[in-house]
């Protein structure tokens, strides 16, 4: 018997604490949350997403870099790559409107992805987990806008 759990645990649990949509969760919380992620795994140059696809969920890298192309060329602006911990696609956890860019992996990318169903399922068996979840995808969001709105750091929000 393992008090602890096993190290591949232990390492999936670290990891993913060092995500920050999933800083503020507890051991306990991250293995729930766990049970609802989708690992994926994707070469260099493989398309992710593309814009225009029907959004299902929000992905997260674990590892690895992805780039941003987007015929709107604020949206390149913005936020062009993403790497370890940061999160892309988050708009579709909140409807299905069509990708607004594609996302291409630049190098060997390890990722996560929480769609739409298990978030909502989140949200309403586990409230306190969904709630954290949900704070760190909006302060995230706050701070996508910002960049867009406002591109010179120096200017007051409003």
């Amino acid at each position: 018997m393992k008090f602890f759990g096993d190290d591949a645990t232990s390492e999936k649990v670290k990891r993913l604490k060092n995500i920050p949509v999933f800083r503020d969760l507890s051991r306990r919380e991250i293995l729930e949350v766990d049970g609802l992620l989708h690992e994926r795994t994707y070469e260099r140059d493989e398309i992710i997403f593309e814009q225009g696809d029907a959004g299902h969920g929000v992905f997260i890298v674990v590892s690895g870099r992805v780039r941003m192309k987007s015929s709107c060329k604020l949206l390149e602006t913005a936020v062009p790559e993403f790497g370890p911990g940061d999160m892309f696609g988050e708009l579709s956890l909140f409807n299905e409107a069509p990708r607004s860019a594609t996302i291409i992996a630049i190098e060997p990318t390890f990722a996560v992805a929480l769609f739409q169903a298990e978030f909502s399922s989140l949200l309403t068996k586990s409230k306190n987990i969904g709630v954290k979840v949900l704070m760190e995808i909006c302060r995230t969001m706050s701070t996508r806008v910002r960049q867009l709105l406002l591109p010179k750091p120096d200017l007051p929000s409003v």
